[in-house]
């Protein structure tokens, strides 16, 4: 998703693209994987020193519930990770450090149908991640020669 696609669904959904929201988006686009809010809160104040961590939240969850960011709620230590929506995704999250490693499907295609037709609950999204530790971590966690 670009940011004038989301600029043009923030309007188009009655909100304004305030100078804070422009640089929440821009600081999305921009990242290399999901981020914590407090990392985006750290990289909006580097460019807008005044601005809170509760207007960042605040305006990560108006982003989340327009579909326009994806929220990754992470157990365990890690808390939740924003990501820009754009594409359906799931993630791969390694207990040992947090990174988290975006799947190129779905899992849960084709079920979300046999779910809907067998148990007559109409689905309307989903979302779910993979725990689980990367070849980093693994490798740290065995003792040599296994």
């Amino acid at each position: 998703m670009t940011a004038e696609a989301i600029y043009r669904e923030l309007k188009a959904r009655g909100h304004k693209l305030t100078p804070q929201r422009e640089l929440i988006i821009g600081v999305l686009l921009n990242a290399a994987g999901p981020m914590t809010a407090q990392a985006i809160f750290e990289a909006v104040a580097r460019k807008h020193p005044h601005i809170s961590f509760d207007t960042v939240y605040r305006n990560l969850g108006l982003l989340s519930d327009l579909g326009l960011v994806n929220r990754l709620r992470l157990r365990k230590r890690f808390s939740c990770h924003y990501e820009i929506a754009g594409s359906h995704r799931h993630h791969l999250v390694c207990l040992g450090c947090g990174a988290s490693f975006p799947l190129a499907y779905c899992p849960f295609e084709g079920v979300a149908e046999h779910l809907q037709e067998q148990g007559g609950f109409r689905i309307v999204d989903h979302a779910f991640e993979i725990y689980g530790y990367c070849q980093m971590c693994d490798r740290q966690a065995k003792p040599d020669g296994e």
